[in-house]
């Protein structure tokens, strides 16, 4: 009895075994010889799973506090008393209407920073691109390190620009040159991005009929070019006025310094709200300025003009004229704005440098910069860069998921085509609130809700501003879904949240993703800004060490170890960004991918001799065919019980010699293959190694391909 029980018990947890084997192993499917193969989604399973442990030990590392929740919500109430006069220093009789006064006036000198630097920084970025551009430029020698130096550029949070170049420079001329530096990185990047999936063969076919390369590059490259750069530089200008606003905090009269630390204390919040409020209704301004470009210029599609054709000859180009488009009244109009704003803007800045004695100091320092105190990485030297720099990362990490989630909510609202017109206004109007205040400000605010974590406050002070940002980037996406989405879901009478799941998340969720992996690494950036005010200790680090030259040789120390850090998320970002927007992580003609697909061929082939089956020349089949072999063993073994251990092990041993010989045999002849061309190009200039290789490792991949083609031909013959 008791040994019918044990048996009873076996046999149970033998089929709750199965099930759970059953439940996770691959499904094999053919229908009409389309052999399919459905797997557990493993990849998605785990990187939930690593996700939810992540954010769970962020929130443990960063300690969200809410402790003076009572006392913060009280002092919210300043933000509308505007009948209490701002005291700062010793004066105390400034009014709201002295700091509205104040407001506009520093508005304008933030606005002419942010033109020239913009305009600067455009014809800075351009010749970059190109050069950097692999469709554009084919010497890998010259797009190789002009993407490297672009990426290093990139990576140094652009306030330290401003810090290094004060003490050379009139501080109107350090905010201009400081901001030209953030447009050009960015430009560059964009612009080599967009020519690198641009068709250039109408440019290199211009000049095989004749042109030279400047005529083929203006009427082929140009005129998409000017397109990109009118689009990328109105979205520049609204990041850099931000920016600008920034540059407070190293001294630079802006908007930014009613937004700092004097004006962020409860007394003055009402005077607080009145710089944000004039640079929120600028930033409105700004964004309809923006669509009405976009719609009339950037992508504005003339009508097919209508004729009667009983009219004479001149009646008909009469009429031809009045339907003439009326855009370019607009392109004149807006090409006046912008002209008149720069040489507006000229006005406003001082170009001058601080002189001989400036020079001198700032060549101290270049010397410090160019000697980086290594002793500071001592793992317990108190400001050790790779701890407060995790600490930093964590914070950037965090608040761009705050920002993902809740971007996630506003971006979808604030398309007309999921709430209408009207109500879409709403949000569109919170985007924009959300995104024109300064991280700064924000962090200053929440530093007074926190107690015990400061990091806490830079955190949501970050989340906040990511909100802003990326809920406009979601919203951008959400308009470009065509229509007809729509439509046929409306047709089908589904729900307004299947219609969101389905025809929007869906659709936005891979470019939301790139767009999310690209906040990181500007919120690491951004963590010197709320350090500044005291909100992220690596950030406040920085800043301290950026002001003072005798303190040059650990600044560099920190921005080594901000540029390494950064290049490695770069990188990772790039690899996920390419996953998450192609489906797959790595180019077909990766060497990783092609030795693992070898192997599988390999494997196939020796699968098919063992077992005298066809082999296929296909990796999808043979994928098919050992993982369904695999599977297949593996259950005969364990749960039928059908073969014991020996013969379980005999096979795979078979199989693994058999793969050996195969694997060895093809070996060699990708060798003699590779050799072969190698010597035949000798004679090749020295410089063009790299061309040498290249050509061998392609005979190499082609002795590889007829092998196992020959291979799959006299399996067929075999079998017949």
């Amino acid at each position: 009895m008791q040994k019918s029980s044990k048996n009873n018990t076996v046999f149970a947890f033998k089929k709750i075994q199965k099930s759970v084997f059953d439940y996770f192993r691959p499904k094999f499917i053919d229908i009409n010889g389309q052999k399919v193969i459905k797997k557990f989604p493993w990849l998605f399973a785990l990187t939930a799973l690593v996700s939810l442990i992540i954010i769970i030990l962020l929130f443990i590392k960063i300690k969200p506090d809410f402790q003076n929740s009572n006392s913060f919500v009280k002092l919210i109430a300043n933000f509308f008393k505007f009948n209490t006069n701002a005291v700062i220093g010793s004066k105390t009789d400034i009014t709201i209407a002295d700091t509205t006064l104040q407001s506009l006036k520093l508005l304008w000198q933030t606005i002419s920073y942010s033109v020239l630097g913009t305009i600067l920084g455009i014809f800075l970025g351009i010749p970059i691109a190109l050069l950097s551009s692999k469709n554009f430029i084919k010497t890998p020698w010259i797009y190789g390190p002009m993407r490297a130096f672009m990426s290093v550029l990139r990576t140094i949070p652009p306030i330290v620009y401003a810090y290094i170049i004060y003490f050379i420079l009139s501080p109107s001329l350090v905010a201009t040159l400081s901001i030209a530096i953030f447009v050009a990185s960015l430009m560059a990047k964009w612009l080599y991005e967009d020519l690198d999936t641009y068709d250039v063969s109408s440019y290199y076919g211009l000049q095989a009929i004749g042109n030279n390369k400047w005529n083929a590059f203006k009427k082929s490259i140009l005129p998409y070019l000017i397109k990109r750069i009118v689009s990328y530089g109105f979205y520049s200008f609204e990041m850099v006025v931000r920016f600008a606003a920034i540059l407070s905090i190293i001294g630079i009269s802006t908007i930014g310094q009613l937004m700092a630390d004097e004006y962020a204390v409860p007394n003055n919040f009402a005077h607080l709200s009145i710089a944000i409020w004039i640079l929120v209704i600028f930033m409105v301004i700004l964004e309809v300025f923006t669509f009405l470009v976009k719609k009339w210029i950037l992508e504005y599609s003339a009508k097919h003009p209508k004729i009667d054709e009983g009219l004479d000859f001149k009646a008909k180009l009469e009429q031809l004229k009045k339907q003439k488009p009326k855009n370019i009244y607009i392109k004149i109009i807006v090409s006046i704005i912008v002209f008149s704003l720069f040489i507006a803007s000229l006005f406003s800045v001082e170009f001058k440098t601080t002189g001989p004695e400036g020079f001198a100091y700032f060549n101290e320092g270049v010397k410090n910069l160019l000697h980086p105190n290594w002793s500071v990485f001592k793992w317990n030297s108190g400001d050790n860069p790779i701890i407060l720099g995790t600490e930093a990362l964590a914070i950037a990490v965090l608040a761009s998921i705050i920002g993902l989630i809740f971007s996630l909510f506003f971006g979808i609202l604030a398309s007309k085509k999921v709430t209408g017109s009207y109500l879409s206004l709403l949000f569109k109007f919170i985007i924009i609130t959300l995104r024109a205040i300064p991280p700064f400000t924000y962090a200053l605010i929440f530093l007074l809700w926190q107690k015990d974590s400061i990091i806490w406050a830079g955190t949501l002070a970050l989340g906040i501003h990511s909100i802003g940002m990326l809920a406009k980037l979601i919203n951008e996406s959400v308009d470009k879904i065509d229509d007809k989405v729509f439509q046929s879901l409306d047709s089908l009478g589904v729900s307004t949240w299947t219609k969101i799941r389905v025809g929007i998340i869906k659709e936005i969720l891979p470019q939301t993703l790139s767009n999310f992996l690209y906040r990181i690494e500007i919120n690491f950036k951004s963590t010197v800004v709320i350090g500044a005010v005291g909100a992220c200790d690596y950030g406040y680090q920085i800043t301290v060490y950026s002001v003072d030259i005798r303190y040059w040789s650990i600044l560099s120390s920190y921005l080594i170890f901000t540029i390494v850090l950064l290049l490695i998320i770069e990188q990772i970002s790039n690899i996920l960004r390419k996953k998450i927007m192609n489906g797959y992580f790595l180019e077909e003609n990766v060497f990783l991918k092609k030795y693992f697909r070898t192997r599988t061929l390999v494997k196939s082939l020796a699968l098919s001799n063992i077992n005298n089956t066809v082999f296929m020349f296909d990796n999808r089949i043979s994928k098919y065919n050992i993982s369904k072999f695999n599977n297949e063993l593996l259950n005969q073994f364990y749960f039928e019980n059908k073969i014991k251990f020996n013969q379980y092990k005999v096979l795979k041993n078979k199989w693994s010699s058999e793969s050996s010989i195969i694997y060895k045999e093809l070996k060699t002849l990708k060798k003699e293959a590779f050799l072969s061309v190698w010597k035949e190009n000798k004679n090749l200039k020295i410089w063009s190694w790299s061309k040498r290789i290249k050509l061998a490792l392609q005979a190499s991949d082609k002795v590889s391909s007829k092998y196992f083609e020959n291979k799959s031909i006299e399996s067929r013959k075999y079998a017949s």
